[in-house]
């Protein structure tokens, strides 16, 4: 099966050994056109919650950009060791940082919008430039972590290329070697927790035997499909325990379910078609698209119809802190463009989102009726959990 997983790890390799030196600079036209966006709300509610002031339920949101006068508070030098630090956790040793660069970046706000209450930035009080400060490092890390995988891509879009999928690929959880990294899920567990640790023994050892039984304990669920390229998923519905790579939330965990009933349902559907699943993880394994924000989706789901591929790219999550604009819900037409430029007739791309969130409240908050929504390949899990499964795959082969 193909997927397009964008350059190789040896590739990665001659990125930083090769590629010019990129040095953190002023936005170009395309970050200025894709401007990123940083929600404050969130943590000023958190803080009023946290001081048992309550919140209110609706906030229209304000648009605001930190400048000269807020600038000039800030410990520059701090932010820059900070980024410096944050550089360094990426593994990004090829970028270059400058203070100059910082100072020049928090000036100019073409490249972002900040979403803050208008008072939050008035000049009142002096223990807001510890808030200043937070907001600026935030949106310095965004960027660079921006910049970075642009300066990336452009290097690397001239070798974008399918390739097939294989055992070595990192999606797959291969064993590194490092004696405390032996492949597979990595479980950290209290040893008190005897009862805990018995049964997800009994658990490996049925896998080890090859008995692909349902197991569910204390919050642990395993996922069992006979379609998905790894297995087993697993669902972990409170934290008792640390899992590496991160477990599956709800709303991935619902889809799995939702897809493999589905997949059950309509054998007729099937006879002629072939249905393979593969959970995409996250930064460093999975694939990732700088057009999108460096967006990773959850999933890539194979549809095989004769000599024709349909891959798509599935991302189950809550909306609610996505504007209309977001590069996520473009991404359906992004993910066209790029099946264009790797021109192969026989390999279609698509991509939906698959909402946990309701649509009557996207509708309140984009102002957009949930037929906009579908024709952005917004798709609702809850109020359309008999449908949306089959209205994704029949677009896949239509659209």
């Amino acid at each position: 099966k193909k997927t397009i997983n964008g350059v190789s790890t040896e590739f990665g390799d001659a990125f930083r050994k090769l590629a010019p030196i990129p040095t953190l600079d002023k936005p170009n036209s395309y970050l200025q056109k894709n401007v990123l966006v940083l929600n404050w709300y969130p943590k000023i509610q958190a803080m009023k919650s946290g001081e048992l002031k309550g919140g209110d339920a609706k906030v229209a949101f304000n648009k605001g950009h930190l400048n000269q006068r807020h600038v000039a508070f800030l410990d520059l030098d701090q932010l820059y060791f900070e980024l410096e630090r944050f550089k360094a956790e990426r593994g990004w040793y090829n970028l270059n940082l400058t203070r100059t660069a910082i100072a020049a970046l928090l000036q100019d706000s073409t490249w972002y919008d900040l979403q803050i209450p208008s008072a939050e930035l008035e000049f009142g009080k002096f223990e807001k430039v510890r808030l200043w400060g937070e907001i600026a490092l935030a949106l310095l890390k965004k960027y660079t972590e921006r910049y970075y995988s642009y300066s990336k891509r452009e290097w690397e879009l001239p070798h974008l290329e399918y390739r097939d999928l294989d055992r070595t690929d990192p999606n797959f959880l291969q064993d590194t070697g490092d004696a405390d990294e032996q492949g597979n899920y990595r479980i950290l567990i209290e040893q008190s927790e005897v009862e805990v640790v018995a049964k997800l023994t009994e658990l490996k050892d049925a896998i080890l035997r090859g008995e692909l039984k349902p197991f569910e304990f204390n919050g642990i669920k395993t996922l069992w499909f006979g379609q998905s390229l790894y297995q087993p998923l697993l669902y972990l519905s409170k934290k008792i325990i640390d899992i590496s790579p991160a477990p599956l939330n709800h709303g991935e965990a619902q889809f799995v379910e939702d897809l493999r009933k589905y997949y059950d349902g309509n054998t007729s559907y099937f006879k002629t078609r072939e249905l393979y699943l593969l959970r995409n993880l996250s930064r460093g394994r999975g694939v990732g698209f700088f057009e999108a924000g460096n967006f990773h989706p959850d999933f890539i789901l194979w549809l095989v119809d004769g000599d024709q591929q349909y891959v798509i790219f599935v991302d189950p999550k809550g909306m609610r802190n996505l504007p209309w604009d977001d590069p996520k819900i473009h991404f359906h037409e992004t993910i066209r463009e790029i099946e264009t430029r790797l021109g192969d007739r026989n390999v279609h791309l698509r991509s939906f989102i698959v909402s946990n969130t309701a649509s009557a409240v996207m509708e309140l908050q984009w102002s957009k009726s949930k037929a906009d929504m579908r024709q952005r390949n917004v798709l609702f899990q809850e109020e359309d959990q008999f449908s949306y499964v089959r209205d994704m795959l029949d677009s896949a082969i239509l659209s």
